[in-house]
């Protein structure tokens, strides 16, 4: 069973369908561990404590798949993994895996840890049971944020007719979906029913509402949700709680909210057949372009590649902005001032061209102290693994981390793909990524957790 791709217009390859580059592997930095014995690990090394030295290895119910394609953290250190699942031969179902702090799966969450709810019959959420030749929907999940009160909002895309919508679903902290939201604890937008719209990233706004973006058709899309599911009128400048923006961006593949509430999308810009750029816009909080960033709120950046996309969208320091990215088959960092320009001071020209540069980088994770954190893949031999490579705040690779900045994980016999990632309590790390064997086959779910990479 190969893994559903993601719609047409996100032209980020997805980790479980990057094609492998025949190009030469630079040399490889040692794969991560812990240090000399009875010692902590080093900045960058797995973590002992978590599965199993740091790795934990999720296999999908028999004849099915599953990919991750956001993680959150919660308060009482819960990890909470939000994807897709191909439960039967044909249909695709959002995923959820919830893992207690030590990496097992928490058996008090849906059915042993795992929910799977197909969004086209919501009435009859699937909870891992399903085999034969079953025709679901097509519903696939990209982000996952947690509510203080751990109600846990899940986005992604569900079939609307011929064409695929926005897809909100909130669920409740055992598992269910939320009564209490939209219809039956989901919400739909659909932003022309002769398009593919879907959502790959989500944002909790602090009174409660919700900010999604990603794609309407060939364009960057947001909408923004009451607490209750309802679309915001109050956002959008008169567009009932949506927003869509050409000016060569073809969508948002992050989303971020500044200290001052204006709001930053990173995604690819160009023509709906390549080549793609880096594209950055800036809105006010209420989802107005700023005409003081870029060209009329809308900045692109040409690396020099045909395949280019943002894996990630930070406010930096003295109200920069930091983008981590991918051009052609090497990972980047880009810092752009207050008015959408590359900034002189960061890197070479306002880009750094450090780290990896046989693979691709699919997440970003901003430190307090403005260094960052790309994770993605990088050949190794004839596979692939987890690659991760840290930032000082100007650019350059940071020599604590890892070996010279730069570490890679062989989570599994096969291709190993780090495509989400986020901070955990402690300075620690957490990374979800897609495991393939050599027939790319039956995708699983890893997680790993690094020690010391946020401190």
């Amino acid at each position: 069973m190969t893994p559903a791709r993601r719609p047409r217009r996100l032209r980020r390859p997805f980790g479980v369908a990057l094609v492998l580059l025949s190009a030469l592997l630079a040399p490889a930095a040692p794969s991560a561990g812990a240090g000399p014995a009875g010692n902590a690990p080093a900045a960058g090394g797995l973590d002992p404590t978590f599965g199993e030295g740091g790795k934990v290895v999720v296999r999908p119910p028999a004849e099915s798949g599953e990919w991750p394609g956001g993680q959150a953290v919660q308060p009482n250190g819960d990890i909470v993994v939000a994807g897709t699942a191909a439960p039967a031969r044909y249909g695709y179902v959002f995923l959820l895996l919830r893992f207690l702090p030590d990496g097992r799966l928490d058996p008090a969450f849906g059915t042993g840890g795992r929910v799977w709810t197909d969004l086209v019959t919501l009435a009859t959420p699937l909870r891992g049971a399903v085999t034969g030749d079953v025709a679901l929907g097509s519903s696939t999940a990209s982000a996952v944020a947690v509510q203080p009160d751990g109600k846990i909002v899940v986005g992604g895309s569900t079939q609307s007719g011929g064409s695929t919508a926005f897809a909100v679903l909130r669920y409740l902290p055992d598992g269910r979906p939320d009564p209490s939201f939209g219809s039956d604890g989901l919400a739909l937008t659909d932003f022309d029913p002769a398009t593919n719209d879907a959502i790959t990233a989500l944002a909790l706004l602090p009174d409660g509402r919700i900010l999604a973006a990603g794609a309407a058709g060939d364009a960057a899309a947001l909408a923004r949700y009451l607490p209750d599911g309802r679309l915001d009128p109050s956002f959008g400048g008169g567009r009932n709680g949506t927003v869509t923006t050409g000016h060569g961006l073809l969508n948002a593949l992050d989303l971020a909210v500044e200290p001052g509430g204006t709001l930053l999308i990173a995604g690819q810009a160009g023509t709906p057949g390549g080549p793609f750029d880096i594209g950055l816009a800036r809105y006010s909080a209420d989802g107005v372009l700023d005409p003081g960033f870029g060209h009329g709120g809308v900045m692109t950046t040409d690396l020099g590649s045909t395949g280019e996309w943002p894996a990630g969208v930070a406010p930096g320091p003295g109200g920069t902005i930091v983008v981590g990215a991918s051009s052609g088959s090497s990972f980047v960092v880009l810092r752009y001032t207050r008015n959408g320009r590359l900034d002189p001071a960061f890197g070479t020209g306002g880009v750094s061209r450090a780290g990896p540069d046989i693979g691709g980088a699919h997440a970003m994770v901003a430190l307090p102290d403005h260094r960052v954190v790309l994770i993605g893949e990088r050949l190794a031999g004839e596979w692939r693994e987890v690659a991760l490579a840290r930032y000082l705040a100007g650019g350059a690779l940071d020599p604590g981390f890892g070996a010279g900045g730069v570490v890679g994980t062989d989570v599994t016999p096969g291709h190993d793909d780090g495509v989400a990632a986020g901070l955990y309590p402690g300075g620690r790390l957490v990374v979800a990524g897609t495991s393939l064997d050599a027939e790319n086959v039956h995708p699983g779910v890893f997680l790993l957790r690094y020690a010391g990479a946020g401190q």
